[in-house]
């Protein structure tokens, strides 16, 4: 052979490549159940789950093979996709009426557990009202001063952890908490956050009078002024009527 011709390899040569060859990793047969191993058919094959694998007819379903694809979360995804959140800034809000509104959107209470959130919301508050009353009593008729912003502080934290924290230790849905005084418009228009946490308060005055949207006192309550005076005249005429014997129930 010339001096440039390549050398062939030899036998050992040859041998010690053949073991130096990686051994390829074996392909999943995807002709078998996922779940039982059982053969299946093509067109069995073809159809996988959302978890990628593919079953036979008995565990097809989700819920015979143990399907670790969360559903669930793939729900909560769609309807967020499909029904936008519109949330409007608190500078784009005219007037008081407007900023109930959006109160009352960020602070629903159509379902047991929204009402309870908004219960633990409304508890939050009265917490915060009652240690500010305390401390500002303190402060004009002890003379302590720094007692009216320390009991303003912490029943502000006593608040904010009622009504941002305690919904979800005890499994209620959490509300956005916007338009109310533990929310950053509380710097804003801290007016019209009292004003709209006042029509809340007074609609859980009404819904616990009405033993929840059931007796007699649903329709005047619900359907008249929410005024403290409106509330007082009809339950006290109420209570009269209940006492004379000539009630007659009509919601």
């Amino acid at each position: 052979p010339s001096p440039t011709s390549p050398t062939p390899p030899t036998c050992a040569a040859m041998a010690g490549n053949e073991e130096n060859v990686p051994p390829q990793a074996a392909v999943p047969d995807d002709r078998k159940c996922g779940k039982c191993n059982k053969r299946i058919s093509f067109v069995q094959s073809t159809i996988k789950c959302r978890c990628g694998l593919a079953f036979c007819e008995r565990h097809m379903t989700a819920e015979n093979h143990e399907c670790s694809f969360d559903w669930r979360q793939m729900q909560r995804d769609k309807i967020a996709r499909e029904n936008p959140k519109v949330i409007q800034a608190s500078a784009g809000v005219k007037c008081a009426k407007d900023w109930c509104q959006q109160y009352a959107k960020h602070h629903p209470v159509s379902s047991s557990n929204e009402r309870m959130t908004q219960r633990l919301h409304a508890v939050g508050l009265l917490l915060l009202v009652f240690m500010t009353l305390r401390g500002a009593l303190m402060m004009l008729f002890q003379g302590r001063f720094l007692y009216f912003p320390q009991q303003l502080v912490l029943g502000y934290g006593i608040g904010v952890v009622c009504a941002w924290l305690l919904p979800g230790i005890l499994g209620c849905p959490s509300s956005s908490c916007r338009f109310c005084v533990f929310s950053w418009e509380l710097l804003s228009k801290p007016h019209w956050c009292l004003g709209a946490e006042f029509e809340q308060l007074k609609e859980h005055l009404i819904f616990a009078i009405t033993a929840g949207k059931t007796n007699c006192l649903t329709g005047r309550l619900y359907d008249g002024p929410r005024t403290l005076q409106h509330i007082y005249e009809t339950t006290s005429s109420r209570l009269q009527e209940l006492a004379s014997g000539t009630a007659s129930c009509s919601k």
